[in-house]
């Protein structure tokens, strides 16, 4: 297995999560903005269809649905985004 397809397959937690949104200051939730430290996250792994362009099939894209607990609002980042993030984060350090 090489390190790209083992960083985009492992279990990304909802700490490294937080990281990757604070590390591109999405400091606040979009709907209700309230500050990411006082607002609870939840984080769910999900498989959603990217839709076919002229002549290619559907292909499918992992994503983390980001849920803010205090209004409900979802938001969707693509996982292999996130995980080469935190990628590049661990190598700079």
């Amino acid at each position: 297995m090489s390190a790209m397809t083992e960083t985009c397959t492992r279990e990304i937690s909802k700490a490294e999560v937080e990281r990757f949104l604070y590390g591109k200051h999405i400091t606040a939730c979009p709907a209700c903005g309230r500050f990411r430290s006082q607002c609870d996250l939840d984080v769910q792994a999900i498989t959603c269809q990217r839709p076919a362009s002229a002549g290619a099939s559907a292909t499918p894209v992992d994503v983390l649905m980001v849920v803010c607990q205090n209004c409900g609002a979802i938001q969707f980042h693509e996982r292999t985004v996130i995980a080469k993030w935190l990628d590049c984060q661990r190598r700079v350090k």
